[in-house]
């Protein structure tokens, strides 16, 4: 019999069980569960990848034990994390969730020294989404443009690290019918007597790798051929939006989203894949099984993070918007801070849940003071605006590089944050006390700024603000950037398909006698649209924008080398060109751009064109 933990449980220790008993909504009376029986899984083989050896032991949900974290690629880590379904605001449980990450990421970078690439994935289209469409008589674009923006918005307010890459699941349409297509043709998914397309579970056979395997009682498959079986395509419904398909007119399914758009950037090996404990099945779980049929291999994500979820202490449910239990992260910066939330974070390891209440944030709060309070009494001895401080030189030291082992020690432990910050605090504490001893004669001002350093750099590399900077107050800036970056999105790829249509679109023959004819018409048509292109990248030159056309889409840049160039020839010491360049996209790099930079051919990626060698070539094709 299989044990599952209690519904006072709030540690995800033992996470085997206990995401079985949440995760399946099932019954538990009696030592019973209804209407499901779990049976014994199959064993599943992890494989240990080869390569740089980290130090680091992280629990992985896929062998349910800690493992070392070994990069095949040296120092570099490929980490793909699943996104929010924006279409309503983010709340506090979703703040969990990112900052504990942030978190990490940060402990990974700046402690551990890796090459960390965050891929985050967002859902801008699913049921959800349709159905507040629906509800607010908008466009679905509307409202996910939206929603899109106030989440990254508020994720910076919380001073979280934007992910390296950003990918839309509307971006990815085409890749996504590809990555079913192969599906299909390895036998593991098929069209059902409904119009969709699905995985065929039975067919795969490897499955329930996170969870115990289920035995389901008998029910309408609905169009499929098991109830085990999940929508790679769903077919178009009355009044969707809906994209055409070798099967139909439909939309992606929830979970080959993720598949598609991690695979098309990382390929067929991840390092790490992330999400909340919620998503570990059926999510997680599908996303491995059609990873591991499209790309043919027996494992995809060699570590898998799950945080757990934040709740109220009056209920025990996890903060969700179905279940209207929701504080906005805008209601949670009216009263606390964006490090006072970030303690509260670090206070409980990221695998456990975490119940939000007053007297926790109440005690956040009091230990973020304390932090502050110690470095100002730091800066003040070292000032000689404290006299007294009985401080041993050589005990500080000692203490100083014990704690630092110690700490660091904690991190590599699966980034196990309280009990860092429990070796931090102490010798903040045994500090402190030493700085109002009387005793004046045992000054080491030198030593007290070493320990006043170390203190302030192990907050800033995990993502604590320095004191006195309120990141909210700048929300209102970074809203305007981030429509400025939205507006250029949606003119450069406005521009794109305006170019796209007349270098490509073809003229009947039928009304032609000559091919000359038939040139010097179609240049007449199309020549005018091809010249407002390239006047609108003269334009966006002058401000300091830069298109570039690649094959099969355009990009866009801030550029600032023409003021270097005027600086350089002002500044005879400034030899070299530097540019400081902020990458399309709402927030960070758009991960398709990436991807198709990196596939592309590299001697035309390395090719800088300028506007005018662009505008003859353009101008060339119309007659091709």
């Amino acid at each position: 019999m299989v044990t599952i933990w209690p519904s006072v449980c709030k540690s995800t220790q033992d996470m085997h069980g206990y995401v079985a008993r949440i995760l399946l909504r099932t019954t538990f009376k009696n030592g019973v569960l209804k209407g499901l029986r779990l049976v014994s899984s199959h064993t599943h083989q992890w494989i240990q990848p080869t390569g740089y050896k980290t130090g680091i032991h992280v629990y992985n949900s896929l062998s349910k034990q800690k493992n070392e974290l070994v990069l095949p690629k040296g120092k570099y880590l490929s980490w793909y994390g699943c996104g929010p379904t924006v279409y309503d605001s983010s709340h506090i449980g979703h703040a969990s969730n990112y900052v504990r990450y942030d978190i990490i990421r940060r402990i990974l970078q700046d402690f551990f020294g890796l090459n960390v690439c965050y891929m985050m994935g967002v859902t801008d289209i699913d049921d959800k989404i349709i159905k507040r469409s629906n509800e607010l008589d908008k466009e679905f674009t509307a409202i996910t443009s939206f929603y899109e923006r106030e989440f990254f918005q508020e994720m910076s307010a919380l001073n979280i690290l934007q992910p390296s890459l950003i990918s839309r699941v509307t971006d990815y349409i085409p890749e996504i019918v590809a990555f079913i297509s192969r599906i299909i043709q390895r036998g593991h998914a098929y069209k059902g007597t409904d119009g969709s397309v699905y995985f065929d579970v039975a067919r795969f056979g490897v499955y329930y790798k996170f969870i115990p395997q289920q035995e389901h009682a008998q029910a309408d498959a609905k169009g499929k051929k098991s109830v085990e079986d999940f929508a790679l395509w769903k077919v178009v419904k009355p009044g969707e939006p809906y994209w055409e398909s070798p099967w139909g007119p439909g939309r992606p399914g929830w979970h080959i989203e993720c598949s598609a758009m991690a695979s098309r950037v990382f390929g067929s090996t991840i390092d790490i894949h992330s999400g909340g404990i919620d998503l570990m099945f059926p999510h997680h779980e599908n996303e491995l099984a059609q990873s591991c049929s499209y790309h043919g291999v027996p494992q995809w994500a060699n570590y898998w993070f799950h945080t757990g979820f934040l709740y109220q202490s009056f209920d025990s449910e996890k903060m969700s918007k179905s279940l209207k239990n929701t504080i906005s992260v805008a209601e949670l910066l009216k009263t606390y801070t964006a490090n006072q939330f970030r303690m509260f974070c670090m206070l409980t390891h990221y695998r456990n849940n975490i119940e939000f209440n007053s007297e926790k944030m109440a005690k956040a709060v009091s230990l973020d003071s304390k932090i502050g309070s110690f470095l100002q009494q730091c800066d003040a001895y070292v000032k000689g605006q404290i006299v007294g401080g009985n401080i041993s030189e050589a005990e500080t030291m000692a203490m100083l590089a014990e704690n630092e082992e110690s700490f660091l020690g904690h991190l590599r432990d699966d980034f196990h944050t309280p009990l860092a910050m429990e070796v931090l605090f102490d010798l903040i504490s045994t500090v402190n006390t030493n700085l109002r001893k009387a005793d004046a004669d045992c000054r080491s001002p030198g030593v007290i700024a070493a320990v006043q350093l170390y203190v302030k750099t192990m907050c800033q590399k995990l993502g604590f603000q320095k004191k006195g900077l309120k990141v909210h107050d700048n929300m209102s800036q970074d809203s305007d950037s981030m429509k400025l970056r939205e507006v250029l999105d949606n003119t450069v790829k406005f521009r794109h398909n305006v170019r796209q249509f007349a270098l490509n679109q073809q003229l009947p023959r039928i009304d032609f006698d000559n091919q000359r004819e038939y040139k010097k018409c179609r240049q007449n048509l199309f020549l005018p649209l091809l010249q407002e292109c390239d006047n609108l990248r003269s334009q966006l030159s002058n401000c300091q924008i830069r298109i570039q056309d690649h094959s099969g889409f355009s990009s866009w840049e801030f550029d600032d080398t023409k003021n270097n160039a005027e600086r350089a020839e002002s500044d005879p010491d400034i030899t070299g060109e530097k540019s400081n360049v902020l990458n399309s996209s709402s927030q960070g790099t758009s991960a398709k751009e990436v991807a198709s930079k990196s596939q592309n051919d590299q001697g035309q990626q390395k090719s800088k064109l300028t506007s005018t060698d662009k505008h003859s070539s353009d101008s060339d094709r119309t007659s091709a």
